[in-house]
């Protein structure tokens, strides 16, 4: 009886293990900008004006494995959050320490201003790191 209790924990255990998901990789240094270099943000500017031609986020996805997804979800917080965009960039074979950037482009009758976000995703992980922004 104690063999078969044993050995029903073991394979409980073994069950839950394979279902959890971990990734090493996590997304660091996010910042906000109107130009990069090299991928990446010179400096954080999480303010911008209506007419600012595009808003930059930048980060490094550290610890990668290869084929991993982030997505950066852009909303704006009037008085509901608007999801504005979404875009997905994959690792591919690249490991490691990634530099990753998205944008967006002024709309034809500038920014609305107020408070924005952009959550920055690893796709099918509970990791999500946001970075608030605004428009004056």
């Amino acid at each position: 009886m104690k063999k078969r209790i044993n050995l029903f924990a073991l394979v409980s255990v073994i069950l839950v293990l394979a279902a959890c998901s971990a990734t090493t990789a996590h997304v660091d240094n996010v910042k906000m900008c109107t130009s990069v270099t090299d991928n990446l943000c010179n400096q954080d500017n999480p303010t911008f004006t209506t007419t600012t031609p595009e808003i930059y986020c930048s980060c490094n996805l550290k610890n990668a494995p290869e084929n991993t997804e982030v997505e950066f979800a852009w909303y704006y917080l009037g008085d509901q959050k608007i999801a504005i965009d979404a875009v997905t960039i994959s690792s591919g074979d690249r490991i490691g320490t990634l530099d990753l950037q998205t944008s967006l482009s002024k709309p034809f009758n500038g920014w609305p201003k107020g408070k924005y976000e952009v959550a920055i995703s690893i796709v099918g992980f509970d990791k999500t790191v946001v970075k608030s922004f605004s428009v004056q």
